[in-house]
């Protein structure tokens, strides 16, 4: 191998590197609908679908990723219960840059909140429904 392929090899696999540098996050995703009511997930990436999951009235569901390295990773949801069914963009890497661990949601009927924006963990920044 000539050295600039050898060269240029070497630049591909140091750039494919840098595209899974960090550390990984979770998001999860708390239902806090109602008691006694059952919260429909369905959750996908452009490259990753993560099935249908059911979430129990005060339980929640996770699931992890490595944020692509300049920052435009987004999973969004189909959220459904009962009488409704909502979408939103449970994780943006432009909007949810403060988030560096876990990313908690919880889906209310007005819409979900999550205290990733907060130095108070207990406060907890609720968005309308898409």
């Amino acid at each position: 191998m000539s050295f600039p392929a050898k060269n240029s090899s070497l630049s591909v696999v140091f750039f494919m590197l840098l595209l899974t540098w960090g550390d990984g996050v979770s998001v999860q995703i708390v239902n806090k609908i109602s008691k006694d009511t059952e919260l429909m997930v369905q959750c996908e990436s452009g490259d990753d679908k993560l099935g249908k999951i059911t979430i129990p009235f005060g339980k929640s569901w996770d699931f992890e990723f490595r944020p692509h390295i300049w920052g435009n990773t987004l999973f969004f949801c189909k959220f459904s219960w009962p009488g409704e069914v909502k979408r939103f963009d449970i994780y943006d890497g432009r909007r949810d840059s403060p988030c560096t661990d876990v990313c908690e949601w919880r889906i209310t009927r007005e819409g979900p909140c999550t205290n990733i924006y907060s130095i108070d963990p207990d406060y907890f920044y609720c968005f309308p429904w898409e």
